[in-house]
């Protein structure tokens, strides 16, 4: 009961839009958050707030940890090794199926108009040019993952043919060899694709509904431990937040150094514009879910109030 309480204080205090810069208090003693980040563009407010001390001006000291794979992330959080990171809502609920109670704080960063997250591209030499044209292609995805989802959002009743390549270095490279007609690529490597001859057939930020959400994510057992300290991170995190965007040119180096944009397109790569620290969405949790369990990936009964506070 009391792990219901602490998780519903959260909720009350985020939902009330009580975690800007002025409406916490802090405490002398540094509070210890180990983060789990990907080299995603999402995680640029978590370097900048590292880097410019606003996690400290929060009592807080946070350990920014980078992996190169979310599998190693998602183990080290089930292992104890970190006590949060981003993550996507499909990661997420495999990690409730599986029996680790990790809850969503606040949705991350999702694509917009003007900046697409994720794109299936397609080789050089194919002679594909339209969504229909990949019925029966050879598509390189990673599946059971956000990829996959992102994939079947994108390609609606087109069936193409699958082809299950992890490593997304290796699917870029796989696609500028024309080994598979096309790709879904997340960005900056849809970008860096497209540079390199590749062509766009299709992009999140074409859709007239938004599909490619990333969220942060702690475990259920760090929130109930330390309320105070998930709090006064989405605060940090809403200032860094704002410090980008309000002057994103000057964030460039950082992004350029952190996330490894190709050094082709860094000059001209579009920053994106980050969310304040909001609930993630129960419409978007329904789709996913529903995706899941069409693909019998989700064997336990998760509900909404399961995965986030």
């Amino acid at each position: 009961m009391r792990k219901h309480t602490v998780i519903a204080l959260i909720a009350l205090i985020v939902i009330a839009g009580c975690i800007s810069s002025g409406c916490i208090s802090q405490e002398q003693e540094e509070s210890k958050i180990r983060v789990g980040v990907m080299p995603d563009e999402a995680t640029l407010p978590y370097y900048v707030a590292e880097k410019e001390g606003i996690f400290g001006n929060y009592g807080l000291d946070v350990e920014v940890v980078p992996f190169l794979s979310a599998m190693e992330r998602d183990s080290a959080l089930m292992a104890g090794e970190i006590d949060a990171g981003e993550n996507d809502p499909v990661g997420v609920i495999l990690l409730q199926n599986a029996g680790y109670d990790a809850r969503v704080v606040s949705l991350e960063l999702q694509e917009t108009a003007e900046k697409m997250r994720f794109a299936i591209v397609a080789a050089p030499r194919s002679n594909i040019s339209t969504i229909a044209d990949l019925e029966g292609k050879k598509i390189a995805i990673s599946s059971n993952t956000v990829i996959e989802y992102i994939t079947d959002a994108l390609l609606g009743d087109v069936r193409a043919d699958k082809v299950e390549v992890k490593k997304v270095p290796i699917r870029m490279q796989m696609l500028l060899d024309n080994e598979v007609d096309a790709a879904t690529l997340p960005e900056p490597l849809a970008s860096y694709a497209l540079y390199k001859g590749a062509k766009l057939i299709v992009s999140d930020a074409m859709l007239n509904r938004s599909i490619s959400q990333t969220v942060i994510v702690f475990s259920a057992d760090f929130i109930e431990e330390n309320p105070k300290s998930v709090t006064k991170f989405l605060a940090a995190y809403r200032e860094a937040v704002e410090r980008i965007n309000s002057d994103p040119e000057s964030y460039r180096a950082l992004l350029i150094e952190k996330i490894r944009i190709p050094e082709e397109i860094a000059g001209s790569y579009k920053i994106a514009t980050y969310l304040q620290p909001q609930p993630y969405p129960r419409e978007k949790f329904e789709e996913v879910l529903t995706w899941m369990q069409s693909k019998n990936l989700v064997q336990q009964n998760i509900s909404y109030e399961d995965l986030t506070i």
